[in-house]
């Protein structure tokens, strides 16, 4: 199976990627934390992904998984997405029925080389602090803990963590 990542176009994606949102995050809604792509409808989706850049990966041309990457935000209430060269990434998931095939890892490389390209110098994102296996993939991946925070709209307090970009060619 080939995996190609594409920039997610709306509204056509709109309905699957929702419902393939539902389905990568069932396993921590089960776990009874409300991350905003347990529940959210697609007009949600369509506000999450026009606040950034959001990437499609596809096999056999099934949605697979996606990432949105944003820019900072000067009026956030996180210092760390406030920082003038730190993008972020949400809105990540990967369809249980393509897990295990580096699909999270090929959106996050494509995510980390587009932040690069628009003048990023580091990466940030939060998770629920109590996805121990989440936070441990991250810190696998470079990233460390530089913050924490409760949203207004998630029932669980979230770690921030952030990790320093280095172009490909940089040793």
């Amino acid at each position: 199976m080939k995996l190609q990542i594409r920039t997610c176009r709306l509204p056509d994606d709109l309905v699957i990627l929702t419902e393939m949102l539902h389905r990568a995050y069932a396993e921590l809604a089960a776990r009874g934390w409300r991350y905003s792509a347990t529940h959210q409808t697609p007009e949600v989706t369509e506000r999450r992904v026009k606040a950034g850049h959001c990437f499609i990966a596809e096999m056999d041309e099934r949605l697979a998984g996606t990432i949105t990457v944003k820019r900072p935000n000067p009026k956030s209430t996180s210092a760390t997405y406030r920082e003038a060269a730190t993008f972020m990434f949400g809105q990540f998931g990967v369809d249980p029925a393509f897990r295990g095939r580096g699909v999270g890892r090929a959106l996050h490389e494509h995510a980390v080389q587009f932040a690069l390209a628009n003048g990023a110098t580091a990466m940030a994102l939060d998770t629920a602090v109590p996805a121990t296996h989440l936070i441990e993939l991250y810190a696998k991946w470079g990233y460390r803990e530089v913050e924490r925070c409760q949203w207004n709209d998630t029932n669980y307090e979230s770690v921030i963590m952030k990790k320093d970009l280095k172009p490909a060619h940089a040793p």
